[in-house]
């Protein structure tokens, strides 16, 4: 039997009538497919559902997952402004508006007598959506303008929290927050689970074992359990695609990532016996290469995979709107959030943006490697 806050999200799905899902700012791949993975799930429940991210676009390597075409980038119309025009006594015999100088002109002519402003009333409509999934997000500033601009609806409108970080805020009516999962994707098929079995699929399943794959590396990181093994073995039973799944995130490289792999490859540093190794992209390095920022992210995980006593990787590159950035990947007892929170750092604690400020990537780089290496100097 699962904790009551299971039940209580189930509820509230069961009542629902629209629900939206919400993803965060530059989401990892286990945010988008346990976002993927719930949406299926809330379709084949015959609900509304809607799925957004800001800003979102959809990385080549993540068009495989089933339904990954449906995510939007923003959030429209969450309220329609309404008009009442009180028709007892007067019928309406027909209506036209038009827009002119910015404003709306809408005409009603009566089938007889006339109409009064007393007849006319205004309001706003409630929200579209009852109900909101917030995936993989510490806290609902990590929406970005999703979040910004509707926080009103957000207060409103009741929240189911998922999450699998322990620096999580807890910000939802209910929170389904469980720092013992390796990724949302666990999170997400226990709840599955627990609104029915018939429910999994293979095309959920192949969306909830990419989410535990991209956290585990493919299961080759420390922090793979026994829970998250015998939850994909399940999955793996009920359809999913391993076999695409490994293809498309490890094995699929385009020209550009591979180029880029090699100019990291030819910087790659190491320090403190190889538990800290690092590299430098310059904006160059992207120009040659004809790759772009997102193409990192494959670069860290081969980084991540190919050397398993290191406990940071980080990437340092000179972004395209000129300030020096980093990726940061840490073993799950470092906290990178916490370690780097004076770069200003988004993200989770094992993974982790950052934003230096310094004149030119070299001094960038003696800041990172002071700070890492303040903190060995304290480790025991």
């Amino acid at each position: 039997m699962k904790p009551l806050p299971y039940k209580q999200a189930i509820d509230l799905v069961k009542k629902a009538g629209n629900i939206l899902l919400v993803l965060p700012n530059d989401p990892s791949t286990d945010a988008i497919a346990s976002g993927l993975g719930l949406f299926l799930a809330l379709e084949k429940m015959k609900k509304k559902a809607k799925i957004v991210c800001h800003n979102f676009n959809l990385s080549p390597s993540h068009s495989f997952l089933p339904k990954s075409q449906e995510i939007f980038s923003d959030l429209k119309n969450l309220k329609k402004f309404i008009i009442t025009l009180n028709v007892e006594k007067t019928k309406v015999e027909e209506l036209s508006y038009d827009i002119t100088s910015d404003k709306l002109n809408i005409y009603i002519t009566p089938k007889n007598g006339h109409y009064e402003e007393k007849d006319i009333s205004t309001a706003a409509g409630a929200f579209d959506y009852d109900l909101i999934f917030v995936l993989d997000s510490v806290d609902l500033d990590s929406l970005g303008q999703l979040y910004d601009n509707s926080a009103e609806f957000f207060f409103q409108t009741p929240i189911i929290n998922i999450d699998h970080n322990p620096a999580n805020d807890y910000f939802g009516q209910i929170n389904l927050v469980d720092i013992t999962a390796t990724s949302s994707s666990e999170i997400i098929f226990e709840l599955i689970k627990e609104m029915g079995e018939e429910i999994l699929d293979e095309h959920i399943a192949t969306n909830l074992l990419t989410g535990i794959i991209s956290k585990t590396k493919s299961f080759r990181t420390a922090s793979v359990t026994p829970r998250s093994l015998a939850i994909s073995s399940h999955l793996v039973a009920s359809g999913a695609r391993r076999d695409e799944i490994i293809k498309n995130l490890y094995q699929t490289k385009s020209i550009a990532t591979l180029k880029l792999w090699g100019r990291v490859l030819a910087r790659l540093q190491e320090d403190f016996n190889q538990r800290f190794i690092w590299s430098l992209i310059s904006l160059r390095d992207f120009e040659k290469s004809k790759a772009v920022e997102t193409d990192l992210l494959g670069v860290i995980d081969e980084l991540i995979i190919n050397t398993p006593q290191a406990e940071m990787v980080v990437l340092l590159y000179e972004s395209r709107s000129s300030q020096i950035e980093a990726i940061v990947y840490t073993v799950q007892q470092i906290d990178g959030v916490r370690l780097f929170r004076e770069f200003n750092p988004e993200g989770t604690k094992d993974f982790t943006k950052i934003k230096i400020e310094a004149a030119d990537i070299i001094e960038a780089e003696e800041k990172i490697k002071n700070k890492v290496a303040g903190y060995y100097r304290k480790r025991p």
